[in-house]
C-alpha cells in the first residue's frame, strides 16, 4: 500500500491541475487529457492491486482453523451415476489450504465437497471425479482446484469400486464467495452422469 500510494496523489495533483485550468478559461488539449485518463486508470488498476495482495497477505497468515466453516448439508444430498450411489456429506469453506511445509490461500473461498460412494451394482464399477466441477446460476463453472487438491493430501479423484464396496472422495474447488449464495450444483461426468439429472447434485 505504501509503495503505491504516491500514484494515487500524483494522479489527484495532475487532476487537480487540469481541473483549474479548465477553470481559469483554458481547456487542456486532446493529447493532455488522454495522459490524464491514462494515470486515473493506472492509479486505479495500481490500488486494486496493492489491495488484492493485502487480502492474500492476511489470508495467508490467518490459521486455517479460523478461516474454515461448516456449511449446512444440501437438502437432497444423493444421486446416482448408473450403478454408484452418491451422497454429499461434508461441505467446508476456508480461505486456506494447508500442506505440510507449505499453504494455499485465496481471496476468494476454497470450498472442499466430501462425497461417499457405493457400488450398488454385481459388477466393478469406476468412481470418477476428476472432471467435476461445480455449476453457477448463471451457468458459470469452477474445476477442481488442483493445488489445493495436492495440498490437502488427496489428489486421488479416481478410483475402482468392487460390488457392494463403498469409499469417500474429497473434491476442492476455488469459487468466489458470491457463488456462495445459493445456486451452486456439483455435476459428474462418466457413464449414465446426466441422463435424467444423474451425476448432478444441488449443494443447496
Amino acid at each position: 500500500m505504501r509503495v503505491r500510494l504516491p500514484w494515487v496523489l500524483v494522479a489527484v495533483a495532475v487532476a487537480a491541475l487540469a481541473g483549474c485550468d479548465r477553470a481559469g478559461g483554458a481547456p487542456g488539449a486532446p493529447g493532455e487529457d488522454r495522459t490524464l485518463q491514462r494515470l486515473q486508470q493506472e492509479a486505479v488498476r495500481r490500488q486494486e492491486q496493492a489491495t488484492r495482495v493485502e487480502r492474500l497477505a492476511n489470508a495467508a497468515v490467518t490459521p486455517q482453523a479460523e478461516t474454515r466453516k461448516a456449511l449446512p448439508p444440501p437438502k437432497q444430498p444423493r444421486a446416482a451415476i448408473g450403478p454408484l450411489q452418491l451422497e454429499v456429506v461434508a461441505l467446508t469453506v476456508s480461505h486456506v489450504v494447508e500442506g505440510q511445509r507449505v499453504s494455499v490461500a485465496t481471496e476468494d473461498r476454497f470450498l472442499r465437497v466430501q462425497v461417499a460412494v457405493k457400488n450398488a451394482g454385481k459388477a466393478a464399477a469406476t468412481a470418477d471425479f476428476a472432471q467435476a466441477a461445480l455449476v453457477g446460476v448463471d451457468q458459470r463453472t469452477w474445476g477442481i482446484a488442483r493445488d489445493a487438491q495436492r495440498l490437502a493430501g488427496t489428489p486421488a479423484l479416481r478410483s475402482g469400486l468392487a460390488p457392494g464396496e463403498s469409499r469417500d472422495f474429497v473434491m476442492f474447488f476455488e469459487v468466489p464467495e458470491a457463488a456462495l449464495g445459493g445456486g451452486l450444483v456439483l455435476a459428474v461426468s462418466g457413464a449414465g452422469a446426466g441422463r435424467n439429472g444423474d451425476g448432478v447434485i444441488s449443494l443447496d
